[in-house]
């Protein structure tokens, strides 16, 4: 009997051996995993990789950050950031008609000027009621682009920030001509700093009673065409901010001698920027770091850079100046607290933001201003719509 069950032992001993083995084949197999997961980690930290960003960041990189950079740490909910509901009082203007303006432009008669998402101009005049009543349809389109910051310049002229093309001047008032004109490209090669350098993503413009016009870019990511017919730029701030380089500047430019120079540079993701009421300093948002700047333009600190408040609870984005001397702040969404989610570190790592920047997550829906003081960067208001029902991606 011995034999016959050593024969059926050895008949079955492959089987056997299949069956107890495939746990310690798994086991070892995502050990492997793990090992090499680890590995491109500390290999991506340490900068011996770099690893490429998708669609339309081809040809580059997430590099690596310097510590700090991505330790968010937001203002706590309370106190005098304690949400309200105070936005669930503003009214919405042109609903289903205007699509995606990033800014509203008063006319010289009163009228509002907005530019959609497509480029297209809508007008809307005074009713007499204290209302406005939008023209039925756009009064121009400026072209393939998309358009971000506007204003008047002092000559009735509407400066557009085109995230595709640069700075752009519309005839608005000049009912023959409307000329549509590109202003600037590229930084000229007198400015001292970054001479000849591209414009890739203008963002946001203020002008000054001369004419100067100061202007931001955020990023060399430039804007993709989406299947929605429009240029994403949330998509190409998403892929910056996973790309991970300062590349935001403020820049001038000037229409008399048409020269462009850069002031200050890098910014994770410079955004919307507004000027004192001296013009002596331009306030900007600098989205990627939660924080807001003050750059200095006249008088003894001109050329230097200083931060007006941080740890904003919200993504900054457009910034307005207030008729007392303040600044209306923008916070398009809520700002996670990183360093408390331990997602720093992970966000520290290039390998992780490459990754990241191939999903494409929706960011929180919550409407918020704020508004601080110009001096010292004290908040003298808070509004918000808490769940964005109402207000939302202010």
């Amino acid at each position: 009997m011995a034999p016959k069950k050593k024969i059926s032992s050895t008949k079955q001993s492959p089987q056997a051996a299949t069956i107890s083995s495939s746990p310690s084949l798994k086991t070892t197999a995502a050990l492997v995993t793990i090992f090499l997961f680890i590995t491109a980690l500390s290999l991506a930290a340490l900068g011996v990789v770099t690893l490429p960003l998708p669609a339309p960041a081809q040809g580059k990189h997430a590099g690596k950050v310097p510590s700090g950079v991505y330790d968010w740490q937001p203002k706590p909910l309370k106190g005098e950031w304690a949400l309200n509901e105070r936005l669930l009082k503003a009214e919405r203007l042109f609903e289903g008609h205007v699509h995606g303006s990033e800014s509203v432009a008063v006319g010289l008669e009163g009228e509002l000027v907005m530019l959609d998402r497509t480029n297209a101009v809508y007008e809307a005049t005074p009713d007499g009621a204290g209302g406005y009543k939008l023209q039925p349809q756009p009064i121009a389109q400026l072209g393939a682009g998309r358009p971000l910051g506007f204003h008047f310049d002092p000559e009735g002229h509407l400066v557009v920030a085109d995230s595709l093309k640069g700075l752009l001047r519309y005839s608005y008032y000049d009912s023959q001509s409307k000329d549509i004109t590109l202003l600037t490209t590229h930084v000229s090669a007198s400015s001292p700093i970054d001479p000849g350098s591209q414009i890739t993503y203008a963002n946001d413009l203020a002008i000054a009673s001369d004419g100067t016009i100061y202007f931001t870019s955020s990023t060399d990511i430039v804007p993709q065409l989406n299947q929605h017919g429009y240029y994403d730029t949330y998509r190409a701030w998403l892929l910056s901010m996973m790309q991970g380089q300062p590349q935001g500047r403020l820049l001038r430019y000037d229409p008399n001698t048409k020269e462009t120079h850069v002031l200050a540079k890098g910014f994770y993701y410079a955004n919307g920027v507004a000027l004192s009421a001296d013009e002596s300093f331009a306030v900007l948002a600098e989205t990627d770091r939660i924080r807001v700047h003050k750059v200095w333009l006249k008088g003894p600190k001109a050329g230097q850079t200083e931060v007006l408040i941080d740890n904003l609870p919200g993504l900054p984005d457009g910034v307005d100046a207030a008729a007392d001397g303040g600044f209306w702040i923008s916070l398009v969404a809520p700002a996670p607290p990183f360093k408390s989610l331990l997602l720093s570190k992970l966000l520290s790592n290039p390998l992780v933001r490459a990754l990241y920047a191939r999903l494409k997550p929706d960011l929180k829906a919550w409407g918020a201003v704020v508004k601080v003081d110009g001096s010292d960067g004290r908040v003298l208001d808070f509004l918000t719509d808490p769940t964005g029902r109402h207000v939302s991606a202010v």
